[in-house]
């Protein structure tokens, strides 16, 4: 979808370059369910953890995303202040248009 449009993409494989705990906080901060927004419920990594046996704070699951990429749900895309997290074609679209 992003190549078939004129927008400069910036990737980033996260798996190889880990966000910081600044970074996660920072993405965090701009959803409306902070960090929670990001977790991957259905994640093979959340399931290895036991996190849905666990109550974590908002900063232990900042903490938590940034040491286990494999918790975040994919694809974050940024724009300005614009976030979206995981695949929403129409939110994709608009934040495309």
């Amino acid at each position: 979808m992003l190549g078939s449009t004129d927008v400069v993409v910036n990737e980033r494989q996260y798996f190889k370059q880990k966000p910081t705990v600044d970074e996660v906080r920072a993405i965090a901060g701009k959803l409306p369910g902070g960090a929670r927004d990001l977790l991957s419920k259905r994640s093979r990594r959340y399931k290895e953890l036991g996190l849905a046996e666990k109550e974590l704070g908002d900063e232990e699951l900042v903490h938590l995303l940034a040491e286990e990429p494999g918790l975040w749900r994919r694809p974050i895309i940024i724009a300005g202040e614009e976030i979206v997290v995981g695949y929403d074609q129409k939110r994709l679209e608009a934040l495309l248009s």
